[in-house]
C-alpha cells in the first residue's frame, strides 16, 4: 500500500490545476510517481519537464533510451519503472531477450553494440559511482558529449523517480507481476 496516496486533479487548488494539466498533456495521464509528486504541484511539474526533455526530446531511438531506463531501473530494484518502461521497450521494438537480460540481471553479457555500451554506461554509473575512461569514451565516441551528458541525466532523471517510487511505495497495479527477480 502506497505512504502517500496518488492526488486526483479535483483535490487540487485552481492554482495548482495548471502542473496537473502540464504533466497529464506530456504523458497522456497522472499515474504512479507523478501521482505521489503532485503532493508538492511545483516540484512535480519540474520533475516532469525535466523528464519530458529525457525521455521525449534526447536524441536518441526511442529502444535505446529504454534500454537506459530499463538498466537505471534494474539496478535500484524499481519494479513500478521497470513495468512501465519494459511495455514501452517492447513498443519501441527492444528484443525481448534484451528486456529479460536487463531484468535477469545478466546483461551486458548476451548484448551487442550500443546496447550493451549503454547497459554498462548504467552498470559503472550506479554500481561503482563513477564510469571507467574507456567505457566513457567509448560512448563519447559514439554518441559525441553532449549526448554523452544527456544519457547521464536520463539515468539521474530515473534514479530521482525510482526514489520517489521506493519511499512512498508506491505498488504495482492491481494484476501485474513483477518483471525484476526478488
Amino acid at each position: 500500500m502506497a505512504r502517500l496516496p496518488e492526488r486526483d486533479r479535483s483535490e487540487l487548488k485552481p492554482e495548482e490545476l495548471q502542473y496537473y494539466d502540464a504533466i497529464a498533456n506530456s504523458r497522456g495521464s497522472v499515474r504512479g510517481p507523478y501521482g505521489v509528486l503532485l503532493h508538492s504541484p511545483d516540484l512535480a511539474a519540474r520533475v516532469a519537464h525535466t523528464g519530458t526533455y529525457v525521455r521525449y526530446h534526447l536524441d536518441l531511438p526511442e529502444a535505446l533510451r529504454e534500454t537506459i531506463i530499463l538498466a537505471t531501473a534494474r539496478e535500484i530494484q524499481s519494479q513500478y519503472e521497470f513495468y512501465a518502461h519494459a511495455r514501452l521497450a517492447r513498443q519501441a521494438g527492444l528484443p525481448e531477450a534484451t528486456i529479460q537480460a536487463i531484468a535477469q540481471g545478466t546483461a551486458p553479457q548476451g548484448l551487442a553494440g550500443d546496447e550493451a555500451m549503454l547497459v554498462r554506461f548504467v552498470h559503472e554509473l550506479l554500481r561503482n559511482h563513477k564510469i571507467s575512461d574507456a567505457t566513457f569514451n567509448a560512448v563519447r565516441d559514439r554518441f559525441g558529449m553532449q549526448k554523452t551528458l544527456e544519457i547521464t541525466a536520463l539515468i539521474g532523471h530515473y534514479l530521482l523517480v525510482g526514489q520517489i517510487l521506493a519511499a512512498f511505495d508506491v505498488d504495482l497495479p492491481e494484476g501485474v507481476k513483477p518483471e525484476i527477480p526478488v
